[in-house]
């Protein structure tokens, strides 16, 4: 697990163990606010100790961004805390993330001491604030990698924490990317200085704009590549020869999985517009 300071009081971990998912610690007097947990009870562990160490009064709220495992599989550390979510996300976790943690925990049995928490308190469209030892977090519910994904944006300390809004690749298979591409604009309305996308590394300074704008674009492409296939009656497996760096991303990306989750993508778009009729 890599650690980094991106404040004095805001952290970031991110995964060695699962395409480089990250979670978020904002330290105050009055307890610490988790952004997402780890997935894999070694470093979730790991991240707990550290946060033991740093904020002793304990962790005060964990804000799951959605429901998807790689960013819930970690809150059931921290029993003594709100879990804050999206009102969806906690529907989701009741009709699709229990019976993936049974299955999950079959195929991996280091799952086993690993429960669900279910968000206590819930936003329903648009957004809120939340008040933490003199700081204000504003959760934005920024939808198109998942139904119920929020964003978290420090406005003092310019930093937003995206999760999967933003990602090296950004993917759909569980979204809509219309709608992505319209939370990508907002996020960047919000003119954040630094940006902890939910894999991978933190945007910096001066590369925000261009990081977004290549996100919109790669959406815009994939759409063209999935309409093409269709149009021309292509079967799927033509998609599989598509490259994700013609597509402006990099091949190396979360570890080389660009290029699966490009496909999956492709392939994702392509079933939709056979199943809506073309």
């Amino acid at each position: 697990m890599l650690r980094e300071r991106v404040s004095d009081d805001i952290y970031v971990f991110t995964s060695d163990l699962y395409i480089r998912v990250t979670a978020g610690a904002i330290v105050t007097p009055q307890g610490a606010v988790l952004i997402d947990t780890l997935p894999i009870p070694v470093e979730s562990h790991e991240m707990a100790e550290f946060l033991s160490h740093r904020c002793p009064v304990g962790v005060r709220y964990v804000i799951l961004t959605h429901y998807h495992a790689d960013h819930t599989y970690g809150a059931y550390l921290y029993p003594d805390a709100k879990v804050v979510a999206y009102a969806r996300c906690r529907d989701l976790l009741v009709t699709k993330g229990e019976a993936a943690l049974r299955q999950a925990k079959q195929e991996s049995p280091e799952l086993e001491e690993v429960s669900l928490r279910l968000p206590d308190l819930t936003l329903d469209k648009g957004e809120m604030e939340l008040y933490v030892g003199g700081k204000a977090l504003r959760l934005l519910w920024t939808p198109g990698h998942s139904e119920d994904l929020l964003s978290v944006f420090l406005e003092e300390d310019r930093v937003l924490f995206a999760s999967d809004t933003l990602m090296s690749v950004p993917t759909i298979v569980d979204g809509d990317p219309e709608v992505l591409k319209e939370s990508l604009r907002r996020l960047l309305e919000l003119k954040p200085e630094n940006i902890v996308q939910g894999h991978g590394e933190v945007i910096l300074r001066g590369e925000v704009q261009s990081v977004i704008e290549r996100s919109i674009a790669y959406l815009d492409t994939i759409q063209e590549l999935a309409e093409k296939a269709v149009q021309e009656g292509k079967p799927r497996e033509w998609l599989y020869r598509s490259d994700v760096e013609t597509c402006g991303i990099s091949r190396v990306a979360l570890d080389g999985r660009a290029q699966q989750l490009h496909v999956a993508n492709l392939v994702t778009l392509y079933d939709r517009l056979k199943q809506d009729g073309g």
